[in-house]
């Protein structure tokens, strides 16, 4: 296999503040920026927390781990290291599970030296597992700073800071900017930054020196342009111990059978490649919404990045040996002059790779067809989320389409022979027992029409999101949330870190719904799982772990 996607030279963003050398997007085949060696003393370290914390011990018992870094995260670490800043990572689930006697003192200790150590707070299901992944660091290494980002981490800022002495810094929102400008204003002296220094850093949130814990937060004023994520580099991962064993776990699989099989003989690799930030949707359930994003990142709508910049991203990885490439942002959505423009450029590269894309309506039935073309067919796949039966509940959740349009779809997409994922949500606003069943029919009458060795269907009893509309509009939706402080968050997460089936039934989800208890809904996965027999291997069971 090629070296696992070194990092290349890429523009480094900066809209104000400190000026920094920039240079061109990198050209096809240009990966030529020297690779950190992990024999070197780095200046920071990134560690990628399990859910459980320290905790974690790989093994059946244990609930989802949530193994996968955020996908701006190896962007963030490349800004630094294209400014002469080593860094090393790890995935501390992954190392527990590639070597149960992984000891991430022991790592911490072999970079004594390390003058920062970065720990992604960004999905709200590792609030616990950051805060002791930070707990532990700041034992092992006292004289390092402790920095969080993230959306979660920017949710709770103040919260986190308040109550959690170890950790000592927050970048909020859009990070490559400020953390670049906090890391560097960290390494230049072994004394802590001047009030003066920290303020003039936008997005970030700190103690002030006294006696009394006081927040102070600098204004979100670097929020990221298309021009910014073009010149990112999102792709290099060779700062992380165990690369190539990472982007395994990367891989959406498709055929699940060849996939094991695959483990044991060249393993299928995959990366996600970001198409844009923020949304142009509020989906009821969905802590990435456009009003969220708008309250974390300053950002209005979505920022697109270029289809030329992403191609010669999907070009590197193809390079680099990798199987197949999932978009953050469904690109059918992003409008059909970018998707052909993008197309176009894959053509021109001569780019033909697995690729994966989550429908967030549906598609035009030209976008299946000339995106079948494109990918190669053994580990190509898409993924549509109907959310449930009903067109009213469906609507209501923002999801915008008939049952009748959905049929459609599945029938070019089967035309294809594309492989195919169908999610339900379980336990969403507006969900009856009533309208739960015309989940399970709709997934029956899938089940019927569509391949059965290209098929996999799933349903998931929803979490309430931190900033997600029916968290922060309760009311309206009719419920009563009862998870709204980082506390509330922390301890869910605790008590949440093994597989337990009331997992199945709506226990500890962090909402009640009017006229919805938990034996309705345990009636509810019931009647899913006893609609699944019979069609095992293409229906999947309501899953045990939060």
């Amino acid at each position: 296999m090629s070296d696992p996607l070194t990092s290349s030279d890429k523009a480094i963003p900066g809209k104000t503040g400190r000026q920094h050398h920039h240079r061109a997007a990198p050209q096809e085949g240009n990966i030529s920026h020297p690779v950190t060696s992990l024999s070197n003393q780095p200046a920071v370290l990134y560690i990628h927390p399990a859910k459980q914390g320290m905790q974690f011990k790989a093994g059946e018992e244990l609930g989802r781990t949530y193994g996968l870094f955020p996908l701006g995260l190896p962007a963030l670490v490349n800004v630094l290291r294209q400014n002469g800043i080593s860094v090393q990572g790890v995935d501390y689930s992954l190392e527990k599970e590639l070597n149960a006697t992984f000891n991430l003192y022991n790592w911490l200790q072999e970079r004594k030296s390390a003058r920062v150590i970065l720990i992604d707070l960004h999905w709200y299901e590792h609030c616990y597992g950051a805060i002791e992944t930070a707990r532990y660091c700041k034992q092992a290494l006292p004289q390092a700073a402790i920095v969080l980002g993230g959306l979660s981490a920017t949710g709770f800022a103040c919260e986190i800071l308040q109550d959690f002495p170890m950790v000592d810094y927050i970048v909020r929102g859009d990070a490559e900017k400020p953390l670049l400008e906090l890391v560097e204003a960290l390494l230049a002296s072994t004394q802590r930054p001047t009030s003066e220094v920290l303020a003039a850093i936008p997005n970030l949130s700190y103690r002030k020196m006294g006696e009394l814990v006081e927040v102070a937060e600098t204004p979100i004023t670097y929020t990221a342009c298309t021009g910014d994520l073009d010149g990112l580099d999102f792709s290099s991962i060779d700062f992380m111990q165990h690369p190539v064993e990472y982007l395994v776990h990367e891989y959406v699989v498709t055929d699940l059978a060849k996939a094991r099989n695959a483990l044991t003989t060249k393993p299928y690799t995959g990366r996600w490649v970001c198409t844009a930030r923020g949304c142009k949707y509020n989906c009821s359930y969905c802590g990435g919404s456009r009003t969220a994003h708008k309250m974390l990142a300053n950002r209005s709508g979505l920022i697109v990045r270029s289809p030329e910049a992403v191609a010669a991203e999907v070009k590197r990885l193809q390079d680099a040996d990798v199987t197949q490439v999932s978009f953050s942002w469904d690109i059918a959505e992003l409008g059909e002059e970018y998707w052909q423009t993008l197309f176009a450029e894959m053509r021109r590269l001569k780019v033909k790779i697995g690729l994966y894309d989550e429908f967030f309506q549906l598609p035009e039935i030209k976008f299946i067809e000339e995106f079948a073309k494109h990918g190669v067919p053994e580990h190509t796949c898409v993924a549509l989320n109907p959310l449930v039966g009903n067109a009213r509940v469906r609507r209501m959740n923002g999801k915008h389409y008939t049952n009748e349009a959905l049929f459609d779809v599945l029938d070019a997409l089967s035309q294809q022979k594309m492989y195919l994922f169908v999610y339900f949500s379980l336990n969403l606003p507006g969900e009856t027992r009533a309208t739960f069943e015309e989940t399970v029919e709709l997934a029956k009458e899938i089940y019927d029409f569509y391949p059965k060795s290209l098929l996999k269907i799933l349903n998931v009893t929803h979490t309430i999101d931190p900033l997600s509309p029916m968290n922060v509009n309760a009311d309206k939706f009719g419920l009563t949330s009862r998870m709204k402080s980082f506390q509330d968050y922390y301890v869910y997460c605790r008590d949440t870190g093994s597989a337990d089936p009331a997992a199945r039934s709506g226990l500890r989800r962090g909402f009640d719904m009017e006229g919805r208890d938990t034996a309705e809904l345990e009636k509810m996965v019931a009647a899913w799982d006893a609609a699944r027999v019979g069609r095992e291997s293409s229906w999947w069971p309501v899953p045990i772990g939060w």
